[in-house]
């Protein structure tokens, strides 16, 4: 039976909850920054990891500073192979590099199992330090994706009304040279002027309920992102929850909220925030 003492148990605890502390951060942890910033943010922590490994005289902490720092760096790269949405091939291609990244710095291990000196390894964490800090300033000052809600004037309702019927576009301008994930805006719609006449004959008219329902859906996708000085345009579709539509035209308005005119020529309002409003829902 292998004997372990006290300060093993200790320091292989530590680097095991610092190794998960960082997968967390990196798969779980949003900051409102651009992806490259929150990696630069990791691979900073993980420097001054790898320069406190470097500076200390036990060999024990060397090894599980090491150990942190791979399995940190292989996480960080999953999660970049996710994010940006490389493929297998890229995964593949890039596993094959780290393997031999790591099969090649084994050989420039000196006696003391480290690969720099203290010094080297203190002034490489202040470089990336000062590299990180000089990325998040350019994140933060540049501002995020500016969004442009472009409403078309009318619809025409040729199938089914709970089809998907495109209304809008939402474009997601990057102003930035760092790529930003897509957030669009909670967008509303809802039917604003008289709709008794598409209420479904089987619903009985109620105050509380509208004649007709309808939902926005901004077809943004999963974790999309818009790469520097680049755009990204995103259809906004329609389900109107209404009867006898078939070949209807509707106009389209985009407005402030969801008006609260009942009289008058339908017509679809479309808006920007948050609404109780039975009429419509939010995206």
């Amino acid at each position: 039976m292998v004997a372990i003492d006290s300060e093993t148990l200790f320091n292989g605890a530590a680097a095991a909850l610092t190794t998960i502390a960082v997968l967390f951060f990196v798969f779980s942890v949003e900051l409102g920054v651009s992806p490259v910033s929150k990696t630069l943010i990791a691979l900073a922590f993980l420097t001054g990891v790898f320069a406190i490994s470097q500076r200390t005289t036990d060999r024990q902490l060397t090894l599980l500073g090491y150990g942190v720092v791979v399995v940190s760096v292989v996480g960080i790269f999953f999660d970049f192979v996710n994010t940006f949405d490389l493929g297998n091939e890229a995964t593949v291609l890039g596993l094959l590099l780290l393997a031999a990244a790591l099969f090649a710095v084994r050989t420039r291990f000196d006696g003391g199992n480290r690969l720099l000196s203290g010094a080297q390894a203190t002034y490489l964490f202040g470089a990336v330090a000062a590299v990180v800090a000089l990325v998040l300033v350019v994140d933060v000052v540049t501002g995020g994706l500016a969004y442009e809600l472009q409403v078309e004037n009318r619809i025409e309702i040729t199938e089914s009304p709970r089809g998907d019927v495109q209304v809008a576009s939402v474009v997601a301008n990057n102003p930035t040279p760092l790529p930003e994930r897509v957030e669009t805006p909670n967008y509303g719609v809802c039917a604003a002027g008289d709709w008794s006449e598409y209420r479904h004959p089987s619903e009985p008219e109620r105050e509380e309920r509208p004649p007709v329902r309808a939902h926005l859906n901004v077809q943004d996708g999963y974790n999309e992102h818009v790469m520097s000085f680049g755009s990204k345009t995103f259809p906004v579709t329609l389900y109107l929850d209404a009867a006898n539509t078939t070949g209807e035209t509707f106009p389209i308005e985009r407005t402030t909220a969801c008006p609260d005119d009942e009289t008058g020529d339908p017509y679809i309002a479309i808006f920007e925030g948050e609404s109780n409003d039975p009429r419509r829902y939010a995206v």
